[in-house]
């Protein structure tokens, strides 16, 4: 009997062991709950992270053919370090499920007493603090409620990125178009200045118009410099989000801005929207749902200290041997809980009002991305509806004038600067159109509904040359056909609303 009851005990001690026993860590590390978010939320596929080597081989696919907006993104979550980091995270909310998933290891204790009348005495103890076994199931609600806020967070870091690799791959398509044009505007400008510079040397020009020309030109060729620095800006941006480096930049882009879509988004639909499909505010109501199950954890065991249980085994110094199970109680005498009931309540306060401040940046913020892409969309079509045609028709009334001699020439030249300027500055207007839509879904959290309208939509063809101008003289010119220099030669960029009046041909005069 006295040998059954402590082999019962060895039982029970061993069966206690055996609870801390469970799976391992997932490969994956939960990985694909957070990628399965990522598409559900009209993200790109995105896999566990690979080698180096496998991720350089992927992205060469992808580079051998322009980059769209889906295949940069889709390089991004294979090459920026930001994936590896989040899937790290991912890997430390593992780490936690599987300690909370396991009691405490039992602690084995050993003595040797040397008698002073002779004789020896050895004892030998292994004991275990059952009071892990209270805080099991609470410990592991807690770990699997951080890792579902966590693959959340990341899902939402990660469509984050995608959203800003949207935006810089718009702003460098627009900044290419801006740059082509800044460069044709430039060429214009230096042509007037040639001519001018022919007709003071035929002596039908005063100094000062010469310098204001001269002047003019050199602004023109100062400001194309700074849009082609843009260019490298806006790329080297881009190229940094797609976690490539300058050795790596080899690659090109697919097509240019398309127009803006038919029908804009509504407000409120966005706002609700984002509420349910924000995922770093679903992570932080998540939080708050897991403080509010600690706190009622520790008022509950506000007074549970630790419980030792094991058993003792000694050899007394005639031989003899003792056996037998041993209990250790932690006395509630000086601490009653009450600091750790009190932290848990401030965590809970500080959840709840992280949540809510979050709240109010995405109530807010939606409605100011929203109406940043409705500015731009309206700047879009002024300049499309208005100006555009109004410098258009500014050219032609001046070129009317010019043919008859009633202003000179050098005016319709500055019309024509002043046209292609204009629809620089538009395209400068649809690139930002779009950067605010690539900012609006980063703000929402989700791919917009009316994206769907993109892929029908007129495009504006501007990223392989100019604005087209028809070169030849002026109707009804009374002037012989101008140089070679006052064409302007490779400009045939295809838009809805080129400006597409030809400069007029025009020689100075002979003295």
């Amino acid at each position: 009997m006295y040998l059954a009851s402590h082999r019962t005990n060895i039982v029970l001690l061993a069966s206690a062991f055996a609870l801390g026993g469970c799976a391992g860590i997932p490969a994956e590390r939960g990985f694909s709950t957070s990628a399965e978010l990522i598409t559900n939320h009209g993200g790109p596929l995105v896999a566990v992270p690979n080698s180096d080597a496998e991720a350089k081989r992927q992205t060469a696919a992808w580079l051998g053919a322009p980059l769209t907006v889906e295949s940069a993104q889709r390089i991004a979550l294979t090459r920026n370090p930001r994936l590896v980091q989040q899937y790290a995270r991912l890997g430390l909310a593992q780490a936690e499920i599987y300690d909370a998933a396991r009691i405490s290891n039992p602690l084995f204790s050993f003595s040797w007493l040397d008698g002073s009348a002779g004789g020896e005495q050895i004892g030998l103890g292994l004991a275990q603090n059952f009071a892990d076994l209270l805080y099991l199931s609470p410990r592991k609600r807690r770990a699997n409620g951080e890792l579902a806020r966590t693959q959340q967070e990341v899902a939402g870091q990660l469509l984050k990125l995608a959203a800003e690799v949207e935006g810089a791959y718009y702003a460098y398509v627009s900044a290419v178009a801006v740059a082509d044009l800044r460069a044709t505007i430039a060429d214009a400008g230096k042509a007037s200045a040639g001519l001018a510079q022919r007709f003071f040397d035929a002596g039908n020009l005063p100094p000062l118009e010469l310098s204001r020309e001269q002047a003019a030109s050199t602004e023109l060729s100062i400001t194309a410099a700074r849009a082609a620095a843009q260019v490298l800006a806006t790329r080297t941006a881009l190229n940094q989000l797609l976690g490539l480096t300058a050795a790596d930049d080899h690659w090109t882009i697919a097509t240019g801005l398309s127009l803006p879509v038919a029908t804009e988004d509504e407000l409120a639909a966005l706002q609700h929207r984002a509420e349910v499909s924000r995922l770093d505010l679903i992570a932080a109501r998540g939080a708050v749902t897991v403080r509010e199950d600690a706190l009622g954890v520790a008022r509950s065991y506000r007074l549970v200290g630790d419980i030792a249980v094991g058993i003792d085994h000694e050899r007394e110094t005639d031989h003899s041997h003792l056996l037998g199970p041993t209990l250790g109680l932690t006395l509630p005498l000086f601490n009653w809980g009450s600091g750790k009931v009190e932290r848990a309540r401030a965590e809970l306060e500080q959840a709840r009002a992280q949540a809510h401040q979050l709240e109010l940046d995405v109530s807010n913020g939606v409605r100011l991305a929203h109406a940043a892409v409705l500015s731009a969309r309206e700047i879009v079509q002024r300049y499309r509806s208005s100006l555009i045609p109004q410098r258009e028709a500014v050219v032609r009334h001046a070129a009317k004038l010019q043919n008859y001699m009633i202003i000179g020439q050098f005016d319709v030249l500055l019309a024509k600067q002043q046209e292609y300027a204009a629809y620089q500055d538009y395209l400068e207007a649809l690139g930002q159109y779009w950067t605010a839509r690539a900012n609006l879904a980063g703000v929402v959290g989700a791919r917009l509904p009316s994206a769907a309208q993109i892929s029908t939509g007129e495009r504006e063809q501007s990223t392989s040359g100019a604005l087209p101008v028809t070169s030849g003289a002026a109707p009804e010119s009374p002037h012989p056909k101008a140089p070679d220099d006052m064409d302007m030669k490779g400009m045939d960029h295809t838009g809805p609303m080129p400006p597409s009046q030809p400069i007029p041909d025009v020689q100075p005069a002979e003295k």
